[in-house]
C-alpha cells in the first residue's frame, strides 16, 4: 500500500505562519507536522509512505498518481485548504482518510467534501480501527473512541520521513490535555480533562532518534501544559537534563506552561537545568474578575509582573504571552491595564486579540445558549478569518464591541511600537538567568550567524527599527551578554510581526467602520441573524 500523508498549506495571512522568520533563517517552514508523523508510525511498516508538507513542497498530480490512499490531517486554520486537498484526491480517484483536531470537532464538513474514512479523536486509538476495516475491504467508515489512549503506547514519530533541515525547529510531545478548565480553550473538549503523559524513556527515545538523524537546535514540546502534573514533571525534567548533559547539550527546549509556575522555585530551576529557554504563557488578562469569569483562577492571587520577573531570573526563560479582550466582566479600562501589565512585566511578544469562541468550547456553547454568538463563528467559515487578532469581534460582548476593538487596536499599537517593543526586549534579556549553551554543531552555528547578520542589516536599513534595536542590543551586550540570543530571536519575530500588523489593522478597521456606519445595535442585530436572515437584511440595506 502506498500512502500519501498530506499536511495542508498554512495561510500566508496569519500571525502564526512565521514566513518572514523562515526567510531570515534560511528555512522553509517553522516545524514539521508532529501529529501526521505520529500517524505514520501507527501505519504498517510494510506500507510505502510519503509525507508532503505543503508548507515545504508543493503537492502535485504525480503525488496523487503515486498513492493508493491519501491521508489528510487538519487543524481549524487549515480547513479550507484541507477540504480542497480532499476534493482533488477524489478527482484522482483516490480514497481519502481525514483526521486531526478540526475533523474531530466538525466531521460533517470533511465528510461533505468527500472523505471516505473519518479517523477522529486520537490516532493511537482510531488508526488501528481504520486498519482493521481496510484489511476487510471496507470502502468507508467513521472511527471514534470514548476512551483516551494510554500515551505509554504511543510510537516514536517517523522523523525519518522529513528532512529536518527544512525546518526551523522540531516538535515533540510529552503530555496531552490540561487539568485546568478555561472556558475559551478547546483542549478540554478534545481531551475531556484527561491529562496524560508519556514516560521519560519514551521521550528520551525520541530525543535519540532526532539526535541520530543529525538534528541539533531547538526542540519544542507541543504540550498544552507541560507541567500539568507537577509531581510527574519534576523527575521528567531531571531526566531530560541528565540526557542533555551526557550528549553535550545538542538541544535547547521550549514549551507551554501556566503562569503559576512562578510559585515553584524548584520547578523553575529544573526548567533551567533542562535547557528550556522559551515559554508560551497565557496571561490572558490582568483583570482577576474577568479571569474568574473565564474559569482561569490559576492566574489569580499574585502579581503578574512579579511572576514574570521570577521566571526570568530563576528559569532563564523568555516569556511569550497571549492576552484576551472581550472577556465577560472585564473592566472598562482593560486596555490600559493590559498595557501596564505588558510594560511592568517586560513581556516582549504580545499576542493580543478578542477572545474567539472556538467551535465546541464551553464559551461557544454558552454564548450560543445566551443568543450572543455570531452564526459565522459556529463553524469558523469566514475565509477572511486568519487568526484571533484579525477575527475581531465574533459575538456580542458585555462591553460595547466598538470599545473592545478600540482597546485591541490600542494594545497592538503600543505592543509593537518599535521603541516600546525593544525596550521590553532589553529589560527582559538583561534579567535572564540563561544557562550556558555549549556548542551544538557547526550547521546551527553558521545558520545563527547568518541570521544575525541579516537581522542587523534589516534593523539598520529600517528607520523605525534602527535606533530601538541597536540601543537594546548594546544594553544587553554590556549588562548580560548571555541574553543576546534571546534578544536576537525576539528581534527576528518583530520583523515578522511588522509585516503582519498592517493586514490585522486593515481587518479590524473594516469591522470598526461597519459598526460606525450601521450603529452598534444594528451591526450586532445583523451579525446575530442566521445566514438566510442576514442575507435578506444585507440585500435590504443595499
Amino acid at each position: 500500500m502506498k500512502a500519501l500523508l498530506v499536511w495542508p498549506k498554512f495561510s500566508s495571512f496569519s500571525f502564526w505562519n512565521f514566513e518572514k522568520v523562515c526567510e531570515l533563517t534560511g528555512t522553509k517552514y517553522m516545524t514539521p507536522p508532529l501529529g501526521l508523523l505520529t500517524v505514520a508510525a501507527l501505519l504498517p511498516r510494510e506500507w510505502d509512505l510519503r509525507v508532503v508538507d505543503e508548507n515545504v513542497d508543493p503537492l502535485t498530480d504525480a503525488d496523487y498518481g503515486w498513492a493508493d490512499i491519501v491521508l489528510v490531517s487538519s487543524k481549524i486554520v487549515h480547513r479550507q485548504r484541507a477540504l480542497s486537498v480532499i476534493r482533488e484526491a477524489k478527482k484522482h480517484g483516490r480514497p481519502v482518510v481525514v483526521g486531526g483536531p478540526d475533523p474531530s470537532l466538525n466531521p460533517e464538513l470533511y465528510q461533505g467534501a468527500g472523505a471516505d474514512y473519518l479517523c477522529l479523536d486520537e490516532g493511537e486509538a482510531t488508526v488501528p480501527m481504520l486498519l482493521t476495516d481496510l484489511a476487510l475491504g471496507a470502502k468507508q467508515g467513521t472511527y471514534r473512541t470514548k476512551t483516551s489512549p494510554d500515551l505509554m503506547a504511543s510510537p516514536v514519530p517517523r522523523f525519518d520521513l522529513i528532512d529536518h533541515r527544512d525546518y526551523l525547529y522540531l516538535g515533540l510531545q510529552y503530555s496531552r490535555g490540561c487539568p485546568h478548565n478555561c472556558e475559551f480553550c478547546n483542549v478540554i473538549d478534545l481531551f475531556e480533562h484527561k491529562y496524560r503523559t508519556k514516560s521519560l524513556e519514551q521521550v528520551l527515545a525520541e530525543f535519540q532518534v532526532v539526535y541520530d538523524l543529525g538534528y541539533r537546535g531547538q526542540v519544542d514540546f507541543f504540550d498544552d501544559n507541560l507541567v500539568g502534573n507537577v509531581v510527574k514533571a519534576k523527575p521528567f525534567l531531571k531526566g531530560l537534563a541528565a540526557w542533555l548533559k551526557d550528549h553535550g547539550y545538542p538541544f535547547t527546549l521550549s514549551t507551554s506552561v501556566t503562569l503559576n509556575i512562578a510559585k515553584d522555585d524548584e520547578l523553575l530551576v529544573l526548567l533551567r537545568e533542562a535547557r528550556f529557554n522559551k515559554l508560551l504563557v497565557g496571561i490572558e488578562t490582568p483583570d482577576e474578575k474577568a479571569l474568574k469569569a473565564a474559569q482561569k483562577p490559576q492566574n489569580t492571587g499574585f502579581s503578574v509582573p512579579e511572576a514574570l520577573d521570577r521566571i526570568y531570573r530563576v528559569s532563564g526563560c523568555s516569556v511569550h504571552s497571549g492576552f484576551l479582550l472581550g472577556l465577560d466582566q472585564e473592566a472598562d479600562d482593560i486596555g490600559d491595564q493590559i498595557i501596564r501589565c505588558v510594560d511592568e512585566g517586560s513581556v516582549p511578544w504580545v499576542m493580543a486579540g478578542v477572545v474567539y469562541p472556538l467551535p465546541g468550547t464551553q464559551l461557544s456553547k454558552r454564548l450560543d445558549r445566551e443568543g450572543r454568538l455570531f452564526p459565522a463563528a459556529r463553524r469558523f467559515d469566514d475565509e477572511n478569518v486568519r487568526d484571533q487578532i484579525s477575527a475581531g469581534v465574533c459575538f456580542k460582548p458585555t462591553r460595547p464591541a466598538a470599545k473592545v476593538l478600540e482597546d485591541l487596536v490600542k494594545v497592538l499599537h503600543h505592543s509593537y511600537d518599535p521603541v516600546q517593543y525593544f525596550k521590553r526586549c532589553a529589560e527582559a534579556a538583561v534579567r535572564l538567568n540563561v544557562a550556558s549553551n555549549l556548542f551544538p554543531g557547526w550547521n546551527l552555528f553558521f545558520r545563527n550567524i547568518r541570521t544575525f547578520l541579516r537581522l542587523c542589516f534589516i534593523a539598520t536599513t529600517t528607520s523605525s527599527m534602527r535606533g530601538p534595536f541597536w540601543k537594546a542590543l548594546w544594553k544587553v551586550v554590556f549588562q548580560n551578554p548571555a541574553g543576546i540570543e534571546s534578544l536576537a530571536t525576539l528581534a527576528v519575530l518583530f520583523v515578522h510581526f511588522n509585516t503582519m500588523l498592517p493586514y490585522c489593522h486593515e481587518q479590524l478597521a473594516k469591522q470598526r467602520a461597519a459598526i460606525r456606519e450601521l450603529g452598534e445595535e444594528r451591526w450586532l442585530e445583523m451579525n446575530l441573524r442566521e445566514p438566510d436572515q442576514a442575507q435578506s437584511a444585507r440585500a435590504a440595506v443595499g
